[in-house]
């Protein structure tokens, strides 16, 4: 490069055999601080820097930004990222203003990981830059410090996440009711599988209890909740008794639960949620008052008997004939006494196999001697029992059955044995087992799957950056005359396939973080900033396309939404909308958003190419699936969008015409 000019007069004279461009290109190249001069890229209209393209870049610059060579290509080409962390920016600032700007920062994306200072003036039409690097330098302590304490901070937060994944992992897979609620409304934060299971056409997370769950309001439960929230202290309800309308069909359905409630604290110790781990009793408290009501007869007979004793007998074995479940009576010391018709009819025993403990011998051979242990030990200590088992019918099919009894005592205190009830679950049994089955595999699906999309993310990172730098030697190496033909618009392709491999890869990793993200921390995020930031960001797209954005969107317009997904919501968005333009018109964009009662409704209106929507919205927000293919791009945008709002309770909608253009309107619940 030349240097024009000449040294001000205020500069001593140099000897009169030194050439002052000469040493100007020695310092350059001794100096230790980085210097480099950028030629300004403007818009089409001339109004606006869109752009820098290096010119020049001395020997400590190239070592610092790690190039062999003069780079080649604009700013935003090279360092991506110098939008998002305000260097673009802190440029077209200095370019204007009419002394030296200076700017730090901790640079740690498109490969480098250093605290630049930099400071930058304009010098006619170019922009002068010098920085330092601190890698060249010893680290300040502070600096240390800082770097040490950021490390520390994120192995902190990887082993909470570690914590977090294992706690989540056994909530998923406990048998019992869990819920996690946050605030003091009571909002669900997370709900496992046998809880979403109660209610399999009900939506939780996002929503208040008593939004999701109504019927609580008449059993009282909202207090208890307050209480626990307020007071800090846990709190127990056995055989809580609800009807709820689990089907959605209208009838309500009585059950009977055990509900724990147990307070949860952040990390100050104040309490900022509850935790809900309730058990399903129904059966158990149902067959418990079936025995109960069975025992009140009997002891309403008992005391009513009279001389007439057999008619009594007979009357009551009539009676436990007629039911519709197997009975049985024992003495106090285990041995059964009677069996009703039913525990006949249904097993083929007889009476002479059955009484006594010959009942266990119905009983499947790999559950008897537990059968037995546990009704002798509930016998000797007189306590309930209560046990599921495999019972064999009387064509030698062994099917699921629960057994239940209670203790029962003589009119005049003694103890007398057992009274209780034997019902067949086998259908409910084996759809329980298959929702445990299929909860079990589609954790593993999902965990295989997460595992895959790592792998497979991190393994192509390597070859596709060995290609890419075989591709850059290769261009290199090639002589100018070797540059004909189709050469170099191969060279190009192929620059292209590695770019579109490398994009895909970041999907792959974008994708495993969004397959783990099912309750991301939200922020109440003014919408309007986020959208005029995503609109300078696709400045360069505006301008390629000679595209118009509106943007309508109240200042004081919030939505409850962690920010870097609202962001990657409106990106994607917005930048669809200029991709997919008609060719036979410049893109015309509209991005407008309200306000209602229940959401906050964004829409991005086109007058792009239009959808054909009869081939099934499914795969428009399909992985990898794709209705335009002549654009660039990898199919997974929209998914991501729509996966997004849907772990924060949102929705996506499509309205289009092919020809015409589309619009999608995004709903944030408020």
């Amino acid at each position: 490069m030349d240097f024009p000019g000449s040294l001000p007069a205020a500069v001593a004279p140099l000897p009169g055999d030194v050439d002052p461009t000469d040493l100007l290109r020695g310092v350059l190249d001794v100096s230790l601080t980085a210097l480099q001069l950028l030629r300004p890229v403007y818009a089409p209209d001339g109004a606006a820097i869109i752009d820098f393209t290096p010119e020049y870049t001395n020997p400590a610059g190239l070592r610092m930004l790690g190039y062999g060579q003069q780079p080649r290509g604009t700013m935003l080409e090279l360092f991506p990222h110098t939008l998002a962390n305000g260097i673009f920016a802190y440029y077209q600032r200095a370019f204007a203003a009419p002394e030296p700007l200076t700017y730090e920062l901790n640079y740690q994306t498109d490969g480098l990981d250093n605290y630049f200072r930099v400071q930058a003036r304009r010098q006619g039409p170019l922009l002068l830059v010098s920085f330092t690097d601190t890698s060249d330098q010893p680290r300040s302590a502070a600096e240390q410090f800082l770097r040490d304490s950021q490390a520390a901070e994120q192995a902190a937060r990887t082993e909470a996440e570690r914590q977090r994944q294992r706690f989540h992992e056994v909530l998923m897979q406990l048998p019992a009711y869990v819920a996690v609620y946050h605030g003091p409304d009571h909002t669900y934060q997370f709900v496992n599988p046998p809880y979403q299971g109660m209610f399999p056409d009900r939506s939780f997370p996002g929503r208040t209890l008593g939004e999701a769950i109504p019927e609580v309001h008449g059993l009282g439960v909202g207090a208890l909740f307050d209480r626990v929230y307020q007071t800090g202290e846990p709190f127990h309800i056995p055989e809580l008794e609800g009807w709820f309308d689990f089907k959605g069909s209208g009838e309500p359905e009585q059950v009977f639960l055990n509900l724990h409630l147990q307070p949860l604290r952040d990390a100050q110790g104040r309490v900022d949620g509850v935790l809900d781990y309730s058990y399903n009793i129904t059966e158990q408290v149902r067959a418990r008052r079936q025995v109960e009501q069975l025992n009140q007869e009997l002891e309403a007979r008992v005391q009513a008997r009279t001389a007439d004793l057999q008619e009594s007998e007979m009357q009551f074995r009539t009676m436990a004939d007629a039911a519709p479940a197997m009975l049985w009576v024992t003495d106090p010391a285990g041995q059964c006494t009677y069996l009703n018709a039913q525990w006949y009819q249904y097993t083929g025993q007889t009476e002479a196999e059955a009484l006594g403990l010959g009942w266990t011998r119905a009983v499947h051979p790999d559950d008897a001697a537990l059968a037995r242990q546990q009704f002798l030990d509930a016998n000797a200590r007189r306590v309930p029992f209560h046990l599921r088992y495999r019972l064999r019918r009387h064509d030698g099919v062994y099917r699921w059955a629960i057994d239940a009894g209670q203790p029962r005592f003589a009119e005049d205190g003694p103890y007398a044995g057992f009274v209780g009830t034997v019902v067949d679950i086998h259908e409910q049994q084996l759809a329980e087992d298959e929702l445990h089955a299929t909860n079990t595999r589609l954790t593993r699906t999902n965990v295989d799957l997460d595992n895959f999309i790592y792998t497979a993310s991190h393994d192509l990172k390597a070859p596709i950056t060995n290609i890419e730098g075989l591709l850059l030697a290769l261009e290199e190496e090639l002589l100018p005359a070797a540059r004909t033909g189709d050469v170099p618009l191969m060279l190009t392709m192929m620059q292209d396939a590695v770019d579109r491999f490398r994009r895909t890869i970041d999907h792959l990793t974008d994708l495993s973080r969004l397959q783990k993200e099912h309750s991301p921390d939200r922020d109440t995020v003014a919408l309007a900033p986020v959208v005029e930031a995503v609109r300078l960001d696709l400045t360069p797209l505006l301008a390629q396309t000679q595209g118009r954005l509106t943007v309508d969107v109240p200042a004081d317009l919030t939505v409850t939404f962690a920010e870097k997904n609202l962001r990657s919501v409106v990106y994607n968005l917005l930048s669809n909308a200029f991709k997919y333009r008609h060719p036979d018109r410049a893109p015309a964009v509209q991005l407008r958003a309200r306000a209602t009662d229940d959401h906050v409704v964004l829409e991005v209106q086109d007058n792009g190419l239009g959808l054909d929507l009869g081939q099934g919205e499914e795969k428009l927000f399909a992985m990898f699936q794709r209705l335009h293919t002549h654009v660039e791009g990898t199919g997974v945008g929209l998914y991501m969008v729509k996966r997004i709002l849907e772990n924060a309770s949102g929705r996506i909608e499509v309205s289009s015409a092919v020809g015409q253009g589309s619009t999608f309107r995004v709903y944030f619940r408020r």
